[in-house]
Formats: C-alpha cells, sequence, structure tokens
C-alpha cells in the first residue's frame, strides 16, 4: 500500500510543484503578465499542437480509433452538462450564476495537465487520449458557448456569439493539428528527420511551459469569492463527474488504460478557458475564476486518490 501511494504522490505532485514554481515566480516578479501572456500563445499556437500532431501522426490512427470509446466521451460529456444543470438548479439561487457554475463544473483542463498526468503514468500520449481531443473539445466549446447564451441575461448578438464560437472550433490550433496527424498518419507520411528533430524539441517545451503558464495566471484572492458554490463545483468536477464516468466505463467493458484516460478526461481541473469565455461573454468571471482556482488547488488531492485507487487495483 505505501508503494501505491508513493507512486501516486510521485507521478501528482510534480505537476502541481511545475504550477507553483509558475505562480512563486510571477509572485517575486520574474514571470511577468508579458511572459505569460507570449508563454500562453507558444503553448496553444506551437508546442501543444506539434505534441498532438506528433501523437497522432507516429502511430496508426486505423487501428486507434475506436468509436465506440469516442462515442461514450462525447456522452458522457453531455450527460455531466445535463447533471450540473440539475445541481444548479438545485442549489444556486443566484441565477446570474448558473452559466459560469455548469461552465466550470464539466469542462476539464484535460489538454494542459489531463496531458501532463498521462505522461507521468503512461510514459506518454496515448493516441486514443489525442483523438479524443479532435472530437470533445469541439463539444466543449459548442456546450459552454450554449449555456451561457441560455443562462445569461443579455442575450444580444446571440447569433454571432455562435458563429464566433464555431469559426473557433474550426480554426482551433489543437483541432488542425489533429487533423493533419491524422493525414500524415493514414498516408503513412514520415517527415524528414531535421523536421521530426525541431518538432520533438517543442514537444518536450509543450508539458513544463503549459504547467508554468497556468500556475503564473493564478489569483489567490479569486479563490474565496462566491464560496459555496465553488466548493459545490469543485467537488462535481474532481470526485463525483469522474467516478460516475468511471463506473459507467467499467459496465462497459472498457480495458485498464481506457478507464484511466476516462478518469482523467473527467477528473481533472476547471480549464481556464472556462473562466475566460465566461468573462467574454457576460457570465459571472468571479465564480469562473474562483471555480477554476479551487478545482486546481484540491486537484492534487482528488488526483492522487484516485491514481492510488488505480494502482491498488493494478489498474495502471
Amino acid at each position: 500500500m505505501l508503494a501505491n501511494f508513493t507512486f501516486s504522490i510521485s507521478v501528482a505532485l510534480p505537476i502541481f510543484l511545475i504550477m507553483l514554481s509558475g505562480f512563486i515566480l510571477k509572485e517575486k516578479g520574474i514571470i511577468t503578465a508579458s511572459f505569460t501572456k507570449t508563454a500562453n500563445f507558444i503553448v496553444f499556437y506551437i508546442a501543444l499542437p506539434v505534441k498532438l500532431f506528433n501523437s497522432v501522426s507516429q502511430s496508426s490512427v486505423r487501428n486507434n480509433f475506436d468509436l465506440k470509446f469516442i462515442l461514450f466521451t462525447i456522452a458522457g460529456t453531455c450527460l455531466s452538462v445535463i447533471l450540473v444543470t440539475i445541481f444548479s438548479l438545485l442549489f444556486v439561487k443566484d441565477k446570474s450564476k448558473t452559466g459560469s457554475f455548469i461552465h466550470g463544473a464539466f469542462r476539464g483542463n484535460f489538454v494542459y495537465i489531463g496531458f501532463s498526468l498521462l505522461e507521468n503514468v503512461m510514459g506518454s500520449i496515448p493516441v486514443k487520449a489525442s483523438l479524443i481531443v479532435a472530437f470533445v473539445v469541439p463539444v466543449y466549446n459548442i456546450l459552454g458557448v450554449l449555456i451561457l447564451i441560455l443562462s445569461n441575461v443579455e442575450r444580444n448578438s446571440e447569433q454571432n456569439k455562435i458563429k464566433h464560437a464555431l469559426k473557433n472550433i474550426i480554426t482551433n490550433p489543437f483541432i488542425v493539428a489533429i487533423f493533419f496527424g491524422i493525414i500524415a498518419s493514414l498516408l503513412k507520411i514520415k517527415l524528414p528527420v531535421l523536421i521530426q528533430n525541431t518538432f520533438s524539441y517543442f514537444d518536450l517545451m509543450a508539458t513544463p511551459l503549459a504547467l508554468l503558464a497556468i500556475g503564473a495566471t493564478f489569483q489567490l484572492d479569486k479563490l474565496f469569492v462566491d464560496i459555496l458554490p465553488a466548493v459545490l463545483a469543485t467537488i462535481l468536477k474532481l470526485f463525483i463527474l469522474p467516478t460516475l464516468a468511471v463506473l459507467a466505463g467499467s459496465f462497459l467493458a472498457f480495458s485498464a488504460d481506457e478507464l484511466f484516460l476516462v478518469y482523467i478526461l473527467f477528473g481533472v481541473p476547471s480549464a481556464i478557458s472556462s473562466y475566460i469565455i465566461s468573462s467574454a461573454m457576460g457570465g459571472d468571471e468571479n465564480l469562473a475564476a474562483s471555480i477554476v482556482m479551487m478545482t486546481t488547488l484540491f486537484s492534487v488531492i482528488s488526483l492522487t486518490l484516485f491514481v492510488f485507487v488505480f494502482k491498488s487495483f493494478a489498474l495502471v
């Protein structure tokens, strides 16, 4: 048992130590707002797309494409929104906060934090994880926009907001990278060694730079704003939703690796983009920021606990 607990700590805690380093460096003035903005740009538009392209293009998409699993992740995401919406109707009294509550409680930081944990546990990013991004990220964006439009009292220019969201989905660098990765895999295209080596450096840079940038965006003063709905969203995001998802995956006889991937998809902390979108679309940005901060901090406990359970049952 001690060995399993040590393993769990060793794969979960380093992720948060890197984020903590980003926060401390920001507080010391070493990492500036300008650096954080630049780092986020590099991660979002270059490093992570390269990582996704490498993951997909260097493996057999034909052998790893699993329609059942992909449909499960899409259905699970939609059902999680329904469940969170029910909780919001029961426990969130201020209806102006509903959109941010639902968005923060269902949308996870799968690519940034999820990929980091997958690398720590499995040694690399499974191709199936990269393929999921191509399907789940658009669902995240569509549901997020619809939720905020339907719950927002300021409903001006909804059509423009939907068009803008659809444009962002089509031009999302993750989706574009996976699309070209699929083509390269199906056509068995091998890049020149010079380009492969260059891409490998961006691949290695993606995870630590992303975690540093996340830490540098932390604002602890936002942590205790709207604390009661933020606590409920945290419990839903980190414990209830991933537990239900893993149980459903077990019922469908998914493999151990697939179950762990299901946990990562549904159990990672809320994505920073939930705060960004809530702020841009007239949602309650203070609640959105509080949910992001709280889920990220308490995910140190939840990730360690779930990895420990998986390890104890020899599932990782």
